[in-house]
């Protein structure tokens, strides 16, 4: 899936952070990036093999989980990146700034069990 589609669909579907509202976590230090932190909040949050990513509308993938990891780690500080499942049903957003948040279920958008399937 083209960086054009994720952006697209992350447009349509994901839904506003609430940025008050949220539980941050550190995942990015001088040091370097906590990988683990970034996992358990995906793996806490989403519970789908791949994932949409998305760090701004012209980088963005839709990857396996393990792969994703290291996509928002290379990426981290490029933008505001958010993760999806395809469903739009599981959220992680990892700021600008290396504070990182996520959730699932009750935040949906009324859209998300319309989306289309016609594309890989």
């Amino acid at each position: 899936m083209n960086p054009r589609r994720v952006h697209e669909l992350m447009r349509l579907h994901f839904p506003a952070v609430s940025s008050q509202d949220r539980d941050w976590r550190n995942v990015a230090e001088a040091s370097g990036v906590r990988e683990g932190e970034v996992r358990r909040l995906m793996d806490q949050y989403i519970q789908a093999d791949d994932v949409l990513v998305e760090v701004h509308r012209r980088i963005g993938s839709y990857l396996p989980k393990a792969d994703a990891v290291s996509f928002i780690t290379q990426h981290i500080g490029q933008g505001e990146i958010r993760v999806a499942n395809r469903d739009f049903t599981g959220f992680v957003v990892v700021a600008v700034n290396g504070v990182a948040t996520g959730w699932s279920g009750p935040d949906l958008p009324s859209s998300a069990a319309t989306i289309q399937r016609d594309d890989k």
